[in-house]
């Protein structure tokens, strides 16, 4: 059971993060060229598409690692970078709410970018502070 819950807890941490990655390094400098009707169009195609998966991430996230926590590592409770961990991460889901809500949803499809970067810089953190604690 441990197992399966670190696989699908590092499958979506995989899938969100290397979202970010591959919209911000191949996806960013490949809309360079396209007119400004047709970046809105594709952006608004991948994000459409994107989001779902980070939704399911983070829900995912949540309950596996929680499941974690719980059920097999306890003494997760008396590290602090654990709970700097769970700080980033809420960070992490409040940025994409905002991203999703305030962004997507009212179509400023331009200002997306930059809070991605913000994201990805707290996951490469998180994952640079779970090295230290497991």
């Amino acid at each position: 059971m441990v197992k399966s819950l670190q696989f699908l807890h590092l499958l979506f941490a995989t899938v969100w993060i290397g979202g970010m990655v591959y919209s911000l390094l191949f996806l960013k400098p490949a809309l360079k060229e396209l007119g400004k009707e047709q970046k809105q169009n594709l952006l608004r195609e991948v994000f459409s598409r994107f989001f779902p998966a980070v939704w399911l991430s983070i829900l995912v996230l949540f309950i596996t690692g929680m499941g974690l926590w719980h059920g097999y590592r306890r003494d997760f409770s008396q590290n602090p970078l654990f709970h700097v961990k769970l700080f980033v991460f809420a960070l992490m889901v409040l940025v994409f709410a905002y991203i999703y809500f305030f962004l997507y949803r009212k179509g400023k499809l331009s200002h997306i970018p930059n809070l991605i970067a913000v994201n990805l810089v707290f996951g490469i953190f998180i994952l640079l502070v779970i090295s230290y604690i497991s």
